[in-house]
């Protein structure tokens, strides 16, 4: 352990299974307080305790990302428990893949509302916590302390996938939504990056069923295969810790080489 979070207060949506889990727990090891989000509580439970298992701090957050009023409640919880906010990490989503001619309209709104506009609620309830604070302390003369929004974007956003429109849309929104905030809250301290990570997870496992199918989608990895959440969690980290206070408006792809 390197205490490169030492007390910091982060927040993580989806963070129940897969890249979510694994960035939890990798900001455990480095000494976070964390506010666990997933619909299913009691797998959020689970996180809670795996993070207390590694001597960390850790409460429970079952909302539904995608509006308002979730992203205010998931503020609200990480102000109760712990009386601050560094890090908010938007990684909530789903998927509902359909080829155009038979997506439903249902299909494209319900994934643009929890990546898009959850991403975007999220991130203003924290900035709207943050401005005073960042005001404050840079009328005092002190330092600026820096705070970070990490974002998480997919290769579907960069360069689009068959059958994705409504979460290729919502992921390409998700790099405007980082770049336009890396220019508004510079002269804040406040950080914006993404990280477009490419994992073999529940959501992904599907795809290598097959194993002709497989073959030709590990064929597009220069590195031949899809990457442990373990492995995505290290850029979470980094784009969280200090180390990337000099660091903001960019996408980091940890996908193996796909998005070159």
């Amino acid at each position: 352990m390197s205490h490169r979070l030492q007390d910091k207060v982060c927040i993580v949506t989806g963070a129940g299974r897969g890249i979510g889990r694994a960035i939890a727990l990798a900001f455990a090891a480095e000494g976070a307080r964390l506010v666990i989000n997933d619909v299913e509580e009691n797998v959020a439970a689970e996180v809670v305790s795996e993070v207390e298992a590694l001597g960390g701090a850790a409460v429970v957050n079952g909302e539904a990302i995608g509006t308002v009023a979730a992203a205010e409640s998931l503020v609200s919880t990480a102000l109760e428990a712990f009386g601050e906010i560094d890090v908010l990490v938007n990684n909530a989503g789903i998927l509902r893949d359909k080829m155009l001619h038979k997506m439903s309209e249902e299909d494209f709104d319900l994934v643009i509302q929890v990546h898009l506009k959850g991403t975007w609620a999220c991130g203003r309830a924290v900035v709207q916590h943050w401005r005073p604070l960042a005001k404050e302390e840079a009328a005092s003369g002190a330092p600026q302390r820096h705070r970070k929004i990490v974002n998480v974007t997919s290769p579907s956003g960069l360069i689009g996938s068959v059958g994705q429109s409504n979460y290729s849309a919502a992921k390409m929104g998700i790099v405007g939504l980082t770049k336009t905030w890396a220019k508004e809250l510079g002269s804040l301290a406040i950080n914006v990056n993404a990280v477009s990570p490419t994992a073999l997870t529940a959501m992904t496992e599907p795809l290598m069923v097959d194993p002709e199918a497989a073959k030709k989608r590990l064929a597009r990895f220069p590195l031949g295969r899809y990457g442990a959440p373990e492995e995505i969690a290290h850029g979470f980290v980094y784009l969280a810790s200090e180390e990337s206070n000099y660091v903001t408006g960019q996408v980091l792809c940890i996908d193996g080489g796909l998005v070159i």
